[in-house]
């Protein structure tokens, strides 16, 4: 394996003359951004390139990537570089001129780094996990990797559905990275400079740490078209994996001084987690599901972390961040506190994901001294009927208040978020959808005498994903979608109203990779070696190759995607210990058919969905959240019993947990700052 000490030589001067010869946007494969670090390679004891599989403009604005990449350069003797799968022209340029993948920092060989980790945020970035590897020149199969070789590793949602990619992944890391991967690169970094051989490594690693998934220490079995579970190869190698969790979450350090990138991206502002964790329960939520238990940071902290990073970057934006940000306790006070601070700057706050109800009719007003854009919702479903079985607690009357509440602020567009596809949906609950937002875009005339809002309606298609109660339905066949989402276009009369719809070939690929398992893995490489690269692009997707490659190998992909699961069919996922316990998701999915929703946990009584009830005790008695707030969360003793109950408070999730160029304007707004939480 390579020593942590030995480094070759930077590829800059080479990566430089493929740039001349000319590729789309070379700006994405110089590094050097503002706040970028870059340490001396010779002197660090562990060094790791953090890939996120998908285009710059992408990855460089990748919150869950910026913040992995802060944790582990605060070490002084770790390292943690960049890069991102390049674009085919430049992954063309490099092959012709046998330039290998490089990190943006000090432009080294990722061959040469001790771990490649790959972040997996969604499915349709499988095969560039492929195309990565082989312009790295790595072995594409674990099995082929020797100790010349980047141990490589994953995280992110789709190392809850691990079984489809592990052939290609060493080690997989479920759960919150913020503290396992620091521990991990540290440990392989040791035990490479001990010589321990390869197969040695990956033993230690799978028996040492609770939340590593290793792949290669488990035999896995199939009976017929089902998966039939994974067996251990040693006596020591455990049958099951916890996902790793940050309970005290406000301990960790914000990002303050995230990397500005060089060139556009699909998020130029400073994003802000301000809590993690839902426990809504929406049944087709994964997040929701392998994020419990729910954990803050005070406001405090958010602010003075929001302005430190306004000055360190002069982003004129700062998006507050969660899966529902309209739950966070003290969510006025924080955007109160947000708008004395940054309106002197110039500086606006956005809310991403706020969570559908009455309370949130007087929010805009709070945020009515900085610039108005648009105000998002996720309603996922129009009728009472779908309510019911996703377990969404929400009314359109509150979507029509708290958009009224806008209007009169100054809003004038709204952007909302639904899903067609749902078992049990019927035509009506497709057409409420339409019609529901031709009712939001004439409000706003009667409310303000101004013209109708602009009302963007994107609608996905729902997919099964592991974790959740409808992980053993089937997804609707691409046939179906098409016809649902032309009847969709054709009901819609309003100019003001624009429906975008997720395509239906892109789906149905999501659908069969999410519930995929090794089996898969000749398919994804002759889809890769028939050009399937960025299939998240339109331009770039093209379900063809996958299905030439299926048909080659005899293998159905309606097996994967469209069939329904028996209850006690083992699941691919079934081996990590994440999220609900299966028999909670079980007894979801039997109330989803009968159209009852389950409480919402916190101001009720506990669900008993497999997170320990003492611990969600604890994290908000340690946050003073014990029925005294604004928003009464509940009193609960440490067994979990109700002891007081005075309200319904925050909000989410599951688990079963182990231990442009900037401009003058931005870099006019960019002020010192102290450096005391600056890793650099």
């Amino acid at each position: 394996m390579p020593a942590s000490k030995t480094v070759p030589s930077s590829l800059l001067p080479r990566v430089h003359a493929l740039l001349e010869r000319g590729v789309s946007n070379p700006g994405q494969y110089l590094g050097g951004e503002v706040n970028s670090i870059v340490k001396p390679p010779a002197s660090m004891t562990g060094r790791m390139v953090l890939c996120y599989p998908d285009l710059y403009e992408i990855g460089a604005s990748h919150n869950g990537s910026m913040v992995l990449y802060d944790v582990v350069n605060r070490h002084d003797d770790l390292a943690c570089e960049r890069c991102m799968t390049p674009w085919p022209d430049m992954a063309a340029a490099m092959r012709s001129a046998d330039v290998p993948l490089f990190s943006l920092e000090n432009h080294l060989p990722v061959a040469g780094f001790d771990v490649l980790a790959f972040t997996l945020q969604t499915e349709l970035t499988y095969t560039n996990i492929l195309e990565t590897l082989d312009l790295a020149g790595l072995p594409l199969l674990g099995c082929e990797r020797d100790e010349r070789h980047p141990l490589v590793i994953a995280g992110g949602h789709g190392a809850h559905s691990p079984e489809v990619l592990a052939e290609f992944i060493d080690v997989f890391m479920p759960g919150d990275g913020e503290e396992t991967l620091p521990e991990l690169l540290r440990f392989v970094a040791e035990q490479r400079d001990l010589g321990s051989a390869r197969d040695e490594l990956l033993r230690l690693i799978a028996t040492r740490f609770a939340w590593a998934y290793v792949p290669s220490q488990y035999d896995a079995a199939y009976d017929g078209e089902a998966f039939a579970g994974l067996t251990p190869r040693h006596p020591d190698v455990p049958a099951r994996i916890s996902g790793a969790a940050v309970f005290d979450f406000g301990a960790l350090p914000v990002v303050t001084h995230p990397v500005v990138p060089n060139t556009k991206t699909v998020h130029e502002t400073v994003s802000i987690e301000i809590m993690r964790g839902c426990t809504r329960g929406c049944r087709f939520c994964q997040a929701g599901m392998i994020t419990r238990p729910m954990r803050y940071r005070t406001v405090d902290v958010l602010v003075d972390a929001a302005e430190r990073a306004v000055h360190a970057t002069g982003y004129d934006e700062v998006t507050l961040t969660s899966l529902s940000s309209g739950d966070y306790p003290w969510i006025e006070e924080l955007l109160a506190a947000m708008s004395a601070r940054l309106t002197p700057l110039r500086v606006s706050v956005s809310l991403p994901s706020l969570r559908v109800t009455g309370e949130l009719a007087h929010l805009p007003g709070l945020t009515n001294s900085v610039r108005k854009s648009s105000l998002t919702f996720a309603p996922e479903v129009a009728t009472d009927r779908l309510r019911a079985i996703i377990n969404k607690d929400i009314k359109n009357e509150d979507v029509l208040k708290s958009a009224e509440a806008a209007y009169l602020n100054g809003w004038s567009t709204i952007k909302l978020y639904y899903m067609i596809g749902i078992p049990g949906e019927r035509e009506e609950d497709l057409s409420a959808i339409v019609e529901f937002a031709d009712q939001l875009s004439r409000l706003r005339h009667s409310v303000t005498g101004k013209g109708r809002a602009r009302v963007n309606v994107t609608v996905s298609n729902f997919i099964p994903k592991a974790f959740v109660p409808f992980q053993w339905d089937g997804q609707m066949d691409r046939e179906t979608v098409l016809a649902k989402q032309r009847w969709m276009r054709g009901l819609n009369r309003n100019k003001s109203v624009k429906l975008k719809f997720h395509d239906a070939d892109q789906s149905y690929l999501e659908g069969i990779l999410a519930r995929g398992d090794r089996r898969l893995t000749p398919v994804i490489i002759g889809a890769w070696r028939r050009g399937a690269r960025f299939d998240a692009w339109r331009e770039h997707s093209d379900l063809s190759r996958w299905l030439e490659a299926f048909e080659e190998l005899g293998i159905d992909p309606d097996d994967f995607a469209l069939r329904e699961r028996g209850e006690h069919e083992v699941l691919p996922w079934d081996h990590l210990d994440v999220g609900p316990d299966r028999k909670f998701l079980w007894a979801e999915r039997l109330a989803a058919r009968k159209l009852i929703k389950t409480d919402y946990c916190v101001g009720k009584v506990c669900n008993v969905c497999g997170v320990p009830p003492s611990l969600c005790f604890a994290i908000k008695r340690d946050l003073g959240l014990l029925g005294s707030t604004r928003r009464g969360i509940l009193e609960m003793d440490e067994q979990g019993a109700t002891v007081g109950l005075s309200g319904v408070a925050a909000e989410t999730g599951p688990s079963k947990l182990a231990p442009v160029s900037p401009g003058p304007v931005r870099a006019a707004r960019r002020a010192p700052v102290p450096p005391d939480d600056d890793p650099r």
